[in-house]
């Protein structure tokens, strides 16, 4: 168990792949659960995929996160009545997403601190995928990243931000009394 999930959560939370899963499966079954698990254990983790795009010299963010978990949040903060709805989204949902998501980031490539821009959002199945662009018009050497999603819903909340520049790869796993870190790239 990585960050105490089974590897079918991994999995659902785009983790990993399903051929791991597979594979882990015939030589430690045990760690794969049967789906029921689902229902059993409720854990907090958001998944965020960053990659730099040399051409426009901008972030490209894709997180995602559990639709209820972000449906809680928001009607804690914003609106008791709020529920999240993939075929008929009230007026001024994407607002007040946009509003809770664009607070709870911060990104600095040195010691420019650097506007994000929120691009919009898509249910699927159980989660809300965020788009997200960060423009840092140079490239990338010491990227400082906070990001505080869900922290103010549960202690147990954990963001994980993967950030690929070129053929480099770093991660963060960022908790409530860690909400932030820095990654060097060359």
């Amino acid at each position: 168990m990585v960050l105490g999930l089974c590897l079918c959560c991994l999995l659902h939370l785009s983790l990993i792949s399903p051929f791991a899963v597979h594979e882990i499966h015939d030589r430690a079954p045990e760690l794969v659960c049967d789906g029921s698990e689902l229902e059993r254990h409720k854990f907090y983790v958001s998944t965020t995929n960053i990659e730099y795009n040399s051409a426009s010299q901008n972030l490209e963010m894709i997180s995602r996160i559990f639709t209820d978990d972000l449906e809680a949040v928001l009607r804690q903060r914003y609106d008791p009545e709020l529920k999240l709805n993939p075929e008929n989204e009230p007026e001024g949902q994407e607002e007040l997403i946009k509003k809770y998501i664009l607070r709870q980031w911060r990104i600095q490539n040195g010691d420019a601190v650097h506007e994000l821009n929120y691009l919009g959002h898509q249910f699927d199945i159980d989660q809300v995928k965020l788009f997200i662009e960060v423009p840092l018009g140079m490239h990338p050497n010491r990227l400082f990243i906070e990001n505080k999603t869900l922290f103010d819903l549960t202690s147990e909340q954990q963001n994980v931000i993967h950030v690929k520049v070129g053929d480099q790869r770093r991660s963060l796993l960022l908790f409530p009394e860690n909400p932030n870190g820095v990654l060097n790239f060359d």
